[in-house]
């Protein structure tokens, strides 16, 4: 199993390098909350993305070069989380990881898209923009509203994405 320190190494010129770091705290918090390993989740977190500078002409590719990298140095259903990511591969999200990091991922996608800290947030402004016409791309929301399928309620699953920030940077 790659050690968080090997994983930063990996991603720490990445242009999602960022992301990353929020995705991963929202896995490592949701990983605690729903009793699962929440230093794996953490990694599969900040790995999710190692692929997305090389792979930005070939979006079908995103996870799946990711995922021939890191074979042999995460679980199977580590890698098959991070292959099943995004839904332009073709895979299906199937098991608890890999639907956790599709919500998670999108999550921190519509943080970073506010430009505002987790500080300046709440869950309401959160599911407002959510709900927005601005979100034409309904597989983004679908991708958010996955948190229900493993046993979390959209608000509480919005409000553990914006304390696990919080809790990081004060």
């Amino acid at each position: 199993m790659i050690s968080e320190n090997e994983a930063l190494q990996l991603i720490k010129n990445s242009s999602k390098y960022n992301h990353a770091i929020m995705a991963s705290q929202i896995m490592e918090e949701l990983a605690r909350t729903l009793g699962e390993n929440a230093d794996e989740w953490k990694i599969v977190g900040l790995l999710h993305d190692l692929d997305h500078d090389e792979t930005r002409d070939a979006p079908h590719q995103h996870g799946i070069v990711a995922s021939e990298k890191l074979k042999g140095r995460l679980p199977e259903h580590c890698i098959h989380a991070i292959r099943a990511h995004d839904n332009r591969t073709g895979l299906k999200a199937e098991s608890k990881l890999d639907k956790a990091l599709v919500a998670s991922d999108s999550l921190a996608n519509l943080i970073e898209k506010m430009d505002k800290t987790a500080s300046e947030l709440n869950v309401t402004t959160l599911r407002v923009e959510l709900e927005s016409a601005s979100l034409k791309k309904t597989w983004f929301k679908n991708n958010i509203w996955q948190c229900e399928e493993f046993g979390v309620r959209l608000d509480d699953f919005l409000r553990l994405g914006l304390d696990s920030m919080k809790e990081k940077r004060a």
